[in-house]
């Protein structure tokens, strides 16, 4: 056993309690914020990620790894009279489209802006936000506030060599976009779909010929993209092409939902002459509304059991997208409370009715809602269809012949059974769909609606009474 005197003691533990002390600083150093240590490793880390995202390829053009989102054909030179092997013509046409994608992006993104006749609005606003806070959305309903816009901008790049042209796409912010019918904040996206018109005596619709989408942005009014796409048209067909820009809503809740849209070609652009100029412009979006059916409906509301009750009668005339008029319809109502912030409290569905355009609910969906939130409360009554609906019958001779001989059907496998159900009856995970929302209706004190609005005051004002109304599904 090792023996120490009281001074050598002293100077172990001294020297323990020296290292912890050193330890802590060193942790605390490489975790807090305001030491010079974590100052360091975190600024090397910002420009490590800075210059990654730079380095980048942009959306639409050639990536470094090999993922190509278009195709762009070898400007080919007549003064070559040698024949290339493929490894060199390749190489030579993808630097060749990474000259030509620079040059045009570049730009592209220049600051000198030229004006433009058909801009529908002033220049003099200011750039947008990317975000709001929660607490102004209230406010953002009591001031008059200017229509939703999108600002974008053009380049075509014309090759006098080549049939084919470049273009360059470049969604930069969008401005006042509304908040959802339920009081919740808006995360937007843009679709930008290059679509070729060409007139005809059967006004067939436009071809699509790319589709573009930029990143969704959260809780966002004003959202600020700065996103580039680059496609390429043939250039006997560039007085044909129009480009269609829909602003969306990914709603968690109902899916994307449509905001508005805008159009506009590329002769009203002026990017069809022998020398394009970038073409920047800020457009008022349409906001369109269809009718997707009428529903009828009892609300009322019970002070004494805090309950408010929705009677759900019927639906007529269901219309969903013309892409998908003849498909079959399982319709079903799904209701959903939300608070004053836009937070989902709860939610009731109805049973699923098989094949109808017409259904026929009569049921009864109860909310357990006291009366100091009654006020601030929002409903939001969605329309569904159910993708994929099991006849019982077929669920019974399925059950039957699992059980009818097993022995003699182990051979078989699965013959005689539908994809994405296995022979107990139960459905796959590749078997499942995801449902349709074909339209919605939103009811609160401070909804959009004019009819919704009023039927829900009338019930909070007139307790123990059942208000039935017909409301449009949009």
């Amino acid at each position: 056993m090792l023996y120490l005197d009281p001074w050598n003691k002293v100077m172990v533990m001294a020297g323990a309690a020296a290292a912890v002390a050193i330890t802590i600083l060193m942790v605390v150093c490489f975790v807090g914020e305001g030491c010079l240590v974590y100052e360091v490793i975190t600024n090397s880390k910002k420009k490590k990620d800075q210059a990654r995202r730079l380095s980048g390829a942009l959306y639409g053009a050639a990536d470094k790894n090999g993922a190509n989102l278009t195709n762009y054909a070898a400007c080919g030179r007549r003064d070559v009279r040698h024949i290339p092997t493929r490894q060199q013509s390749v190489a030579s046409a993808h630097s060749l489209n990474e000259k030509v994608e620079r040059s045009l992006l570049s730009r592209l993104s220049s600051r000198s802006r030229t004006d433009s006749t058909y801009s529908s609005m002033s220049s003099g606003r200011t750039s947008p936000s990317s975000s709001c806070p929660p607490e102004d959305i209230h406010s953002r309903d009591k001031l008059p506030s200017s229509p939703p816009a999108v600002a974008f901008s053009l380049l075509a790049s014309i090759s006098p060599d080549s049939s084919v042209a470049k273009l360059a796409i470049a969604v930069e912010s969008a401005t006042d976009l509304p908040a959802r019918d339920y009081g919740a904040h808006c995360d937007p996206w843009v679709s930008v779909t290059v679509l070729s018109e060409r007139r005809s005596l059967r006004r067939r619709p436009p071809t699509p010929l790319a589709v573009f989408r930029t990143k969704a942005i959260r809780r966002a009014h004003n959202p600020l993209f700065s996103q580039t796409f680059v496609t390429d048209i043939q250039r006997e067909e560039m007085k044909n092409i129009c480009l269609l820009m829909t602003v969306m809503d990914q709603d968690r809740y109902c899916g994307p939902v449509e905001v508005g849209h805008t159009s506009i070609t590329l002769k009203d652009a002026k990017q069809t002459v022998a020398a394009p100029e970038k073409f920047a412009t800020t457009q008022f979006i349409k906001q369109t509304t269809k009718a997707c059916g009428e529903l009828l409906f009892g609300l009322s509301y019970l002070p004494t059991a805090q309950r408010l009750s929705f009677s759900l009668i019927k639906i007529t005339n269901i219309k969903g997208e013309k892409k998908k008029e003849e498909e079959i319809i399982n319709p079903y109502l799904r209701i959903m409370m939300f608070s004053q912030s836009g937070r989902l409290v709860k939610k009731k569905k109805t049973t699923v009715k098989v094949n109808t355009k017409d259904p026929v609910f009569n049921e009864t969906l109860n909310f357990e809602v006291a009366p100091g939130q009654l006020d601030n409360s929002r409903f939001l009554v969605t329309l569904w269809n159910r993708r994929q609906v099991m006849d019982m019958a077929v669920m019974e001779d399925m059950k039957d012949a699992v059980n009818h001989d097993s022995s003699d059907q182990e051979g078989n496998g699965q013959a005689g059974y539908s994809s994405g159900i296995d022979r107990a009856g139960r459905r796959g995970s590749q078997g499942k769909q995801k449902d349709d929302c074909i339209g919605r209706i939103a009811l609160g004190n401070a909804v959009a609606g004019d009819k919704e609005r009023d039927h829900y005051r009338s019930v909070c004002g007139t307790p123990r009474q059942v208000f039935s109304m017909w409301h449009t599904i949009r």
